[in-house]
């Protein structure tokens, strides 16, 4: 089967296409199908066309620009939501014994410019990343720019997260198919990262190495600690337990005190939202009488980690401000990188944290 390049007399760029037997042309597309935590999908509300939900897509350029399908799927989604790979999202683990994901459906009839371009449809081949930002996995809103990038014209008036199911029941029927081929191909994917979730596997007595950590002063001072006590917290020992509790994917965490033997806090981290009540004084949180924190557990693509996999912890304390903490294994270490965001700040204290088991 041939691939070649259009030479499109429209205001597209070219695209690349493929020949069938019966000599019929199929240009060849791009779709970036982006999963969350819960293994829903990324789409896009069309604008101008209320009710009519997709994923981020495009066709594949040739030409000068001649591109691969996965680059073109990480530029549809830069272009018509405003993600980049491995800031927001990472391509995920297939496996080698997946196949390309893609399905051809037809457009004639439709009097698009595709048809006044000679070509009988779309051959749609869709590219399966994982979200890796935690604003993006709770309020995907609030992290794509749908103004249209790289010149390009804006797609999308909304965007959400959706079950797989709700997107191939709603979508537009001329593009069903796509989707119904998108998600037979997926039950194994989605199946693979809830089996890694599950085995990911932080358990054991672990230790903070001071030495090796990183702006951890800078991120107390930044919860209001004095320069003095911020560097002296920073260097006591700082010792907690991870078992898995009998739900997989949740944990139970003791943190010690700073003799690493008398249980100071212990908690219990489900999947999703929940309150945690302390007493006392919290550095971490702020002031001395207690109070609720809301919290919130999932896990995320992580470039950097071992199994490009992390345990995160979202955390909103009465005294204003947020706190997001994501664990992940590197070489036998346990990595905690913490970002504290100020109430009503832009500003954000980040720190990494190392532990050794």
């Amino acid at each position: 089967m041939a691939l070649s390049t259009s030479a499109s007399s429209s205001q597209h760029t070219p695209s690349q296409f493929v020949t069938d037997e019966d000599g019929l042309k199929w240009r060849l597309c791009a779709g970036a199908a982006v999963f969350n935590s819960k293994n829903e999908l990324l789409i896009g509300e069309r604008i101008g066309k209320p009710g009519s939900w997709q994923t981020p897509q495009g066709g594949v350029d040739g030409g000068d620009k001649s591109e691969s399908v996965t680059d073109a799927a990480i530029r549809e989604l830069y272009e018509e939501v405003g993600l980049e790979h491995e800031k927001h999202v990472l391509l995920e683990k297939m496996g080698s014994e997946m196949t390309a994901i893609k399905c051809r459906y037809q457009t004639e009839g439709t009097g698009s410019w595709l048809e006044k371009e000679g070509f009988a449809g779309q051959e749609l081949n869709w590219v399966v990343f994982r979200c890796a930002d935690s604003d993006l996995e709770r309020n995907p809103s609030s992290v794509c720019k749908l103004s249209g990038l790289n010149g390009e014209k804006p797609e999308f008036s909304a965007v959400r997260w959706e079950k797989l199911d709700w997107v191939v029941d709603h979508v537009w029927e001329a593009k069903c198919r796509p989707y119904q081929v998108l998600r037979e191909a997926c039950i194994p994917i989605l199946k693979h990262w809830d089996e890694r979730c599950g085995d990911l596997d932080l358990s054991g007595r672990w230790s903070r190495d001071s030495k090796r950590s990183v702006d951890v002063v800078e991120g107390l001072v930044a919860r209001g600690l004095s320069e003095n006590d911020a560097a002296e917290k920073a260097a006591e020992p700082y010792i907690q337990s991870w078992k898995q509790h009998t739900t997989k994917r949740e944990w139970e965490v003791t943190t010690y005190d700073v003799d690493g033997i008398k249980p100071r806090r212990e908690l219990h981290y489900p999947m999703g939202d929940f309150e945690e009540t302390y007493e006392g004084t919290a550095t971490i949180f702020g002031g001395t009488d207690g109070g609720v924190l809301k919290r919130c557990c999932f896990y995320l693509a992580a470039k950097d980690a071992d199994e490009q996999l992390a345990h995160v912890t979202g955390t909103e304390s009465p005294r204003g401000g947020r706190e997001e903490s994501v664990r992940y294994l590197k070489n036998g270490e346990l990595i905690l990188k913490r970002t504290f965001s100020p109430s009503l700040k832009t500003d954000r204290a980040v720190s990494t944290e190392v532990f050794t088991r």
